[in-house]
């Protein structure tokens, strides 16, 4: 399915409906046509609602207070939404599909509201909804702007708020079907990692983190380094009056190269119950498996038949855009950018890539407008295309 870059009149008219919120409010479901409730706010964070018809109707049907990914690179700096955009959000871009059957938003954060930051990072949230579904997908990612190669540890923060109201939950973790749980007797959230496989989980009450506003995340970088570096896996915490802290971690991400993007998929949903929040755990699990994500890897029967470098998505572009390409199998790749005088302007990929399907993004925040041209060489074997840049 393609998709046509472009800020939606929805937006527009609930921009004016909603003038005294931050603009980086995402609100496609007061559109009749959405039965799920997602928001990200100005901290990047994603957050759901459930009233009624899974619509929006107050502050109190909130379910989901706040999942988040957080961006470690030692135990003196991991990136969290508090300390580091805060409202300092570089971009958002808005896509709508044919008939409004998905509406989905991507914001790029990066960390110059931290003082004195040891690193640039640019920070990716994609946030993605269906029509008459009752569930969300969100891409969590982490950009390298550094002129040399970073490795990053990831984790996904979740924190329920079951009716506006934080306490007395179970955390749960089922690793038989890698599923996360928060419940009590008014509702539960659930999410489930789509792409990557968890390296650890972490459950805990809210008194046991280095915290002292529930409404915040204000533990300091040592804390938030102990729990997202954690490779062992709690399975059931009850929680006190303030509710509880779960992360799920995914370890080093890998050596990124200047521009390269490393990110996770996550589906998460709301319900009644934990049957409920199964239910629909599942169809957004077949909801992923049936879209063009750019992030699949082929089995071993399902091996591309050639080489082919995809069209990059979106394009145009501003200023991230992902970039596809099928080899059918292990060989040494290169995918690299170079703008329309012959000058190589990044490098997305070098080095050996196993047979499947791989995608990376191309973060040109620091490009000036214009075409550009990505080149893979797989082997020796050359293939070539456009892209356009429009800021």
């Amino acid at each position: 399915m393609k998709f046509t870059l472009r800020i939606s009149i929805l937006t527009l008219i609930l921009g004016f409906l909603f003038a005294d919120l931050s603009e980086a409010q995402f609100y496609p479901h007061n559109d009749t046509t959405y039965t799920f409730v997602s928001t990200t706010n100005a901290f990047g964070r994603i957050q759901s609602y459930d009233g009624e018809d899974g619509r929006y109707e107050s502050v109190t049907d909130k379910m989901i207070d706040r999942l988040y990914q957080l961006v470690g690179l030692n135990s003196n700096y991991v990136w969290n939404p508090n300390d580091d955009p805060d409202i300092n959000i570089l971009d958002t871009l808005y896509y709508e599909g044919p008939d409004s059957l998905e509406y989905f938003r991507e914001l790029i954060m990066d960390n110059s509201w931290r003082l004195n930051p040891p690193i640039d990072i640019h920070v990716n949230t994609l946030v993605r909804m269906f029509k008459d579904e009752h569930f969300g997908l969100a891409r969590f990612g982490v950009t390298n702007v550094e002129e040399t190669p970073m490795d990053f540890v990831l984790s996904v923060l979740f924190r329920a708020r079951i009716h506006n109201v934080f306490g007395n939950e179970t955390l749960e973790y089922d690793p038989a079907t890698g599923r996360l749980y928060i419940f009590n007797a008014n509702g539960a959230i659930g999410m489930t990692a789509l792409d990557r496989t968890p390296t650890g989980v972490s459950l805990i009450d809210f008194s046991d983190y280095d915290s002292t506003d529930p409404i915040r995340d204000n533990a300091r970088d040592p804390f938030r380094w102990a729990e997202i570096t954690k490779t062992t896996f709690d399975t059931m915490v009850n929680v006190g009056d303030d509710g509880g802290w779960a992360f799920m971690n995914f370890g080093q991400v890998g050596e990124l190269e200047p521009g390269e993007q490393a990110h996770v998929w996550i589906a998460f949903t709301h319900g009644t119950d934990l049957d409920m929040v199964d239910l629909r755990l599942d169809a957004a699990i077949a909801k992923f498996e049936d879209l063009d994500t750019g992030v699949s890897v082929g089995k071993d029967d399902e091996m591309p038949s050639g080489i082919h470098l995809h069209q990059n998505y979106p394009n145009p572009f501003n200023p991230t855009t992902t970039v596809s390409f099928n080899i059918p199998e292990a060989a040494h790749v290169n995918l690299t950018v170079y703008n329309v005088l012959g000058q190589r302007v990044a490098t997305l990929v070098d080095g050996t890539r196993a047979g499947g399907t791989h995608s990376v993004t191309f973060d040109a925040s620091r490009l000036n407008s214009g075409m550009y041209i990505y080149r893979l060489n797989v082997n020796g074997a050359i293939q070539s295309r456009t892209m356009l840049l429009v800021k």
